[in-house]
C-alpha cells in the first residue's frame, strides 16, 4: 500500500457506502444483480464509487458477450465536446485514417471515405507511422483543414509520443 501509488488511490477512494447495497454479494451473484431489473442506471450510478477495477474486472471476466452488451446499456455516459457521444439509441465511432507512410493525400483520401461511411463523429484520429514532428503537425493541418471547411462537429488527433506532440506545440 504504502509503496504502490495506484493501490493506495483506489483503496483510498472507495467509497464504503456506495459498495455496501451489493458487498454481500459474490461475484457470480454481483453478475446476476447486474443483469436483474434491480440493476437500474441510477442504481448503477449509486454504485459505482464502490466498485474497484478488481471488482469490475471480475465481473466481466465471468460474463457473456450478451452479458456485457446488457449491463453496458444500463450504464449512460454522455459528454460533449465539438460533438456529443453517449446518447441514447445512437453510436459514435472513430476515423482513423492511418497511411503506412503518412501520406498527406492518402490520409485526406482515407478521411474522405470514412465521412462518406458516417465515420469519425467521436473524433478522428491518426497513428503516424513515424515519429517525424513536422509530418505530424501537417497532419494536424489537415485534419483542421478540413473540420473548418465542412464544419465536421467532430474532435481529431495526432497520437504520437508526448515529447513529439510538445515540440510540435512549440
Amino acid at each position: 500500500y504504502e509503496q504502490d501509488e495506484v493501490t493506495r488511490l483506489i483503496l483510498d477512494d472507495h467509497d464504503v457506502g456506495a459498495f455496501e447495497p451489493v458487498s454481500h454479494l459474490t461475484v457470480g451473484d454481483f453478475r446476476n444483480w447486474l443483469l436483474s431489473d434491480l440493476a437500474t442506471p441510477e442504481m448503477l450510478v449509486r454504485i459505482r464509487a464502490g466498485i474497484t477495477p478488481e471488482m469490475a474486472a471480475a465481473v466481466c471476466k465471468i460474463m457473456r458477450n450478451q452479458d456485457l452488451i446488457l449491463v453496458a446499456q444500463k450504464c449512460r455516459v454522455q459528454t460533449a465536446f465539438r460533438s456529443t457521444v453517449g446518447l441514447p439509441g445512437r453510436m459514435s465511432t472513430r476515423l482513423q485514417p492511418n497511411h503506412p507512410t503518412d501520406d498527406i493525400t492518402g490520409i485526406a483520401a482515407s478521411i474522405l471515405d470514412g465521412l462518406l461511411y458516417g465515420s469519425g463523429d467521436a473524433v478522428i484520429g491518426i497513428n503516424p507511422a513515424t515519429d517525424n514532428v513536422a509530418q505530424s503537425v501537417r497532419l494536424l493541418q489537415l485534419m483542421d483543414e478540413v473540420i473548418r471547411k465542412y464544419e465536421i462537429p467532430t474532435q481529431s488527433c495526432v497520437l504520437t509520443h508526448v515529447t513529439n506532440t510538445l515540440e510540435a506545440i512549440e
